[in-house]
């Protein structure tokens, strides 16, 4: 959510199986985000200054035109070189993405905002590998789809808002992927969760989430986590060229 990286992820979990639909079938078979507790629940704006819409268009339009063209052209490579493609997520995708905003979304704010701040940064550190395994996971389920921003729609606040971008397949039908966006404070957009067909990332996986920490505290879902993306890592990097080892994902 496809996506994220869930951007990337946020985005390529949907290529996965249409499985985004993995961040859009891991993502959406297991995407399905959160309606946000951060309510976008406030009427849209029909008078909004066109200057923010055009202004957030102008920030991800660009991203997504970049993340067709590098796929078109450099899937084989990425394949072959985890490291690139762990390259491009972290140059031009990551800084779209507030990573700590979904972290506190999927566990809860008010338990996000509780925990010490060591305990903060290894789980949002957790979840930004884990949107990571997800553009990963997806990329080998791209088959020349193309990603364009159709719509943006902003709420009267000027605070929240959802870019609306379609994914063009030459095999299958075009779909449209939801990407919900704040306003961070220093007045830059960034996206924070992922829909299709009305269901959110967060909606789906706070569930899991929280039921471990509910269970047995935040640490195991930080091993959780950290366990899962450490098995599928080691593997895409054991296929890789040893060369590569010590360089990120490796």
């Amino acid at each position: 959510m496809l996506v994220s990286r869930p951007l990337l992820t946020l985005i390529f979990a949907t290529v996965r199986a249409l499985t985004y639909m993995h961040m859009i079938a891991k993502i959406l078979s297991k995407v399905i985000y959160f309606s946000f507790a951060l309510g976008l629940s406030a009427p849209l704006a029909a008078n909004l200054p066109s200057e923010i819409e055009e202004t957030i268009a102008s920030q991800f339009t660009p991203l997504f035109q970049a993340v067709t063209q590098e796929l078109s052209e450099n899937q084989a490579m990425y394949l072959q070189n985890p490291s690139a493609y762990a390259d491009f997520i972290n140059t031009r995708v990551k800084s779209s993405w507030d990573v700590a905003s979904t972290t506190s979304a999927l566990i809860g704010k008010p338990r996000f905002l509780a925990l010490a701040p060591v305990e903060q940064s290894s789980l949002v550190a957790a979840v930004d590998r884990t949107l990571m395994r997800y553009a990963f996971e997806g990329l080998e389920h791209y088959t020349a789809q193309i990603f364009d921003v159709v719509d943006v729609v902003v709420n009267q606040q000027g605070t929240l808002g959802w870019v609306q971008v379609r994914m063009q397949s030459p095999i299958l039908l075009d779909l449209n992927l939801d990407l919900l966006i704040k306003r961070t404070d220093n007045a830059n957009w960034k996206a924070v969760d992922v829909r299709f067909k009305g269901i959110t990332y967060v909606s789906i996986k706070k569930h899991e989430y929280r039921d471990i920490i509910e269970k047995d505290g935040v640490t195991a879902l930080i091993e959780t986590l950290n366990q899962k993306n450490a098995e599928f890592f080691n593997d895409v990097c054991r296929q890789a060229s040893p060369q590569l080892k010590g360089i990120a994902p490796c």
